[in-house]
């Protein structure tokens, strides 16, 4: 089985760089353009199924990039919820919870989550589940719209990591529409292309703990 796995399309609160969460905000000019890049990109691929996370600016970057396909939502791989961060600018965290944004992005493992948010485990456990219904299904080519923060979830069980090393997957965190392809065969997953957004008009890299 290919998976190729996606962001959403940058939204205005991406430019405003607030943390959406479970939140939403809508795509931005810059997002649309992007999308449009990507379906450009994959346009002679054909996916036996499209799976995105429920959340408006993922099914909306799902359905512009596929015209005529159903999308499968699937509540694990919304994006992590924030708790009482979200819509909140990074630059203007409350100073009594700057550490414990740092270590959600940095330390990893030891951080508990956002105050009224999800915790990693929580996370980890739907992605987990998420995976392991996947690759038993009979596909041969399958298409992902998620998250930043679940992307770095998603790519992290992929590649087995221990929680301390998620920082490698999560800064930069990964560009809205840019291309991740991992296989699966035998039991064993194997990463082919990492966050390629060469066909970008815009391209960003931006890391989310700064």
């Amino acid at each position: 089985m290919k998976i190729t796995i996606t962001r959403h399309s940058k939204t205005l609160w991406n430019k405003e760089k607030r943390l959406q969460g479970c939140k939403d905000s809508p795509l931005s000019p810059e997002g649309m353009d992007n999308i449009l890049a990507l379906k450009e990109h994959i346009k002679n691929n054909h996916y036996d199924a499209i799976y995105s996370s429920p959340i408006k600016r993922a099914y909306d970057t799902a359905k512009l990039l596929f015209d005529n396909q159903p999308i499968i939502t699937d509540e694990r791989i919304r994006e992590m919820n924030f708790g009482i961060l979200e819509g909140q600018k990074i630059d203007e965290i409350p100073e009594e919870y700057k550490k414990t944004y740092h270590d959600l992005w940095c330390h990893p493992e030891i951080s508990n989550g956002i105050p009224e948010g999800e915790t990693y485990d929580e996370i980890e456990e739907r992605v987990k589940d998420f995976l392991n219904d996947l690759v038993k299904k009979p596909y041969d080519n399958v298409f992902i719209v998620t998250h930043g923060f679940c992307f770095t979830i998603i790519m992290a069980t992929i590649m087995n990591l221990e929680r301390i090393d998620y920082i490698k997957v999560n800064s930069p965190v990964v560009d809205g529409c840019s291309e991740t392809i991992v296989n699966y065969s035998n039991g064993e997953f194997s990463v082919e292309v990492y966050g390629n957004n060469d066909f970008l008009p815009h391209q960003s890299n931006e890391s989310f703990s700064k």
